[in-house]
């Protein structure tokens, strides 16, 4: 029952009074703000210690005044609340920011690479002149990292508005890539200044707790997007220097192992990360690279355990290909065919450019919707954020779009290990996308 000022004992129950000027007992206020979730407390009410308040998305959002809705923020006693909220609540943009980001390039992307399958089936008279552009006096090494590669192919066809585009892009996609990158996020930033901070102070402490808040999902895809454009770049380089010489070019030396490393960096994370998706696509580049070198080799037994590497690295990819065929949705929908048409670059002497086929066009297209839902949100056992349409409550068991773990449920009841996620569900449409 609500009592007048005049009927509070100060001694008894202390008042607080936030920026706004309505008062509060401090009893009322701990409960409002959900002190018992951050701290172990006393019967007589004082803190006695302090939970594990560490867990990603465990504060309920900002919370406000319950008489005018003011934001609570400036109150010393609730700093500690109030700073997880923030955390959580700019994680949250992070998130709808860094999805709204990455469509627009994977569109891009799908127009030129349609656009250059076109170039190199179009006239012959538009294949000589770019031929002859980038026609080469000596020998070319290509080798060293991927950004040494690319340059050296941006530097031989800087007069073509192909390798313009395509390199432009790339350029937007490294930017992409920085940008989504953990130390880039707002935990990330946070957790760099308190361990510098801990560092000068002597304290030698590890914050465990960053990996679990901290967004890998962006990255790895956008990781895979930018290997997909330097295979691209490649591959039509490498096209046009065979038209010129109407024959095996003996005028490029490749050496493509850096690029398979990084293939194999991407592969071992994703795998950690529960990200069957991406781990297919670092199998399936792999081998695309092991494809573009075998395509200017001459037959030789390092090269042959080469190719039966990259065969090993197709059959992990239809393994995991086929652990999630039965899921709706699919993390690896339309990869299968991918895998095949690798398959086919190996046994062959023929490279083409992947073509975008219309189950793995949709996963994007969902990706595109994923935070326009009008349903409630929940996290899957291992943390991936979904939705559920309709009313919003499970009905009917389903796969985690990510990682392929049961979500879902029957009857408004959801399976083990799915939690709701209202405060992200609160902070999405307070975003209004």
């Amino acid at each position: 029952m609500l009592s007048t000022f005049e009927e509070v004992d100060l001694d008894e129950d202390p008042c607080m009074v936030p920026s706004c000027g309505h008062i509060l007992t401090l009893e009322s206020m701990d409960r409002h703000m959900s002190m018992s979730d951050f701290y172990d407390m006393n019967d007589e009410g004082s803190i006695v210690d302090l939970k594990n308040s560490a867990e990603p998305f465990s504060a309920s959002g900002m919370k406000s005044c319950p008489t005018c809705r003011a934001p609570l923020r400036n109150l010393n006693r609730y700093s500690r609340i109030v700073r997880r909220a923030l955390i959580d609540e700019a994680t949250k943009k992070f998130i709808v920011w860094a999805n709204m980001e990455f469509i627009p390039l994977v569109t891009r992307m799908q127009a030129i690479e349609a656009e250059l399958r076109e170039t190199a089936g179009g006239s012959q008279e538009a294949s000589d002149k770019a031929s002859s552009e980038t026609h080469l006096s000596g020998p070319l090494q290509l080798k060293g990292t991927r950004d040494h590669q690319i340059s050296l192919i941006g530097t031989l066809t800087r007069k073509e508005n192909r390798f313009e585009m395509i390199i432009g892009l790339r350029k937007e996609i490294k930017k992409f890539l920085q940008q989504v990158n953990e130390k880039e996020q707002p935990f990330g930033r946070i957790y760099d200044l308190v361990q510098d901070a801990r560092r000068h102070r002597g304290i030698n402490i590890n914050l465990s707790s960053k990996v679990d808040i901290l967004q890998p999902r962006n990255r790895l895809l956008t990781t895979v997007l930018l290997i997909r454009c330097d295979f691209a770049i490649l591959l039509t380089f490498l096209n046009d220097q065979k038209r010129a010489t109407s024959a095996r070019s003996p005028s490029v030396q490749m050496d493509l192992s850096i690029n398979r490393t990084e293939c194999e960096e991407l592969i071992a994370e994703s795998h950690s990360r529960k990200q069957p998706g991406t781990t297919v696509e670092g199998h399936l580049y792999w081998a695309r690279f092991v494809a573009l070198e075998r395509s200017l080799a001459e037959p030789e037994s390092e090269f042959e355990q080469l190719l039966d590497e990259a065969r090993r690295h197709l059959q992990l990819a239809h393994k995991i290909c086929d652990e999630h065929c039965d899921k709706h949705p699919d993390p690896t929908a339309g990869m299968r065919n991918e895998v095949e048409d690798v398959e086919k670059m190996l046994r062959g002497s023929t490279f083409y450019m992947p073509v975008s086929n219309e189950e793995k066009a949709a996963v994007y297209a969902a990706m595109a919707q994923d935070f326009l839902g009008t349903g409630h949100w929940y996290y899957c056992e291992n943390g991936h954020p979904f939705t559920i349409g309709e009313c919003g409550m499970p009905m009917e068991t389903s796969q985690c779009p990510q990682c392929g773990s049961p979500v879902g449920g029957h009857n408004h009841r959801a399976v083990g290990g799915v939690r709701p996620a209202t405060d992200l569900e609160r902070e999405f449409s307070n975003l209004g996308i």
